[in-house]
């Protein structure tokens, strides 16, 4: 298959402290656009599903009929306690229902252990980054400042959305040529090796 016709990932992070949802809906549903443009209609979306940025994120992506892959820190039984909202939670958990697939990563881990397993596994996947920060991402400060850095490292082009100007701008501009970085041609294939993958792991 042509590697243009390959389905390419679209990475999510983003802080949970989100003061203005309706703006940054804007923003997030403009960018995903974008994104869509960049990488090809066959796009995915691969995320978690923690409070604020990214349950607008999932939102965004079943509006347009953007398929999404959710990772877990934990089961939801067990995710329901990050959130304080319960309306947030229930619409949180509709979104993922129709997911294209979710996963849980494996281990019985703490807190920030989890999340930081999570975001490992978005850097893994992910051809572009889409990033939702206050701007302040000292290094280890958090999950978000993770997949900033490590994308940089990583080469992984990566798109800032700033919630204070709710501007959007490169960190790490994208290369056209570049290929998908988990190599398989069909949406089918990807999603039988992370079957077998996380079903290894757990």
């Amino acid at each position: 298959m042509n590697d243009a016709a390959q389905p390419k990932l679209l990475g999510f992070a983003g802080q949970r402290d989100v003061i203005d949802s309706e703006r940054l809906r804007a923003v997030t549903r403009c960018e995903v656009i974008a994104m869509r443009d960049l990488l090809g209609k066959r796009m995915i979306a691969i995320t978690s599903a923690a409070p604020g940025a990214d349950g607008v994120f999932l939102k965004t992506c079943v509006e347009l009929r953007i398929p999404v892959i959710v990772i877990l820190p934990f089961p939801e039984e067990q995710f329901d306690d990050e959130y304080k909202d319960a309306e947030e939670w229930a619409m949180t958990r509709q979104l993922c229902s129709v997911a294209l697939a979710m996963y849980v990563v494996p281990g019985n881990h703490l807190a920030s252990d989890a999340h930081h397993l999570v975001t490992q596994q978005l850097l893994e996947w992910a051809d572009a980054f889409l990033i939702v920060s206050n701007g302040e991402l000292q290094e280890g400060a958090s999950c978000t400042a993770e997949a900033v850095k490590e994308a940089r490292d990583l080469g992984i082009p990566s798109r800032m959305i700033d919630v204070v100007s709710y501007t959007a701008k490169w960190e790490t501009p994208p290369d056209p040529r570049r290929k998908a970085r988990h190599g398989f041609d069909t949406r089918a294939d990807l999603l039988n090796f992370l079957d077998a993958r996380f079903s290894e792991q757990g």
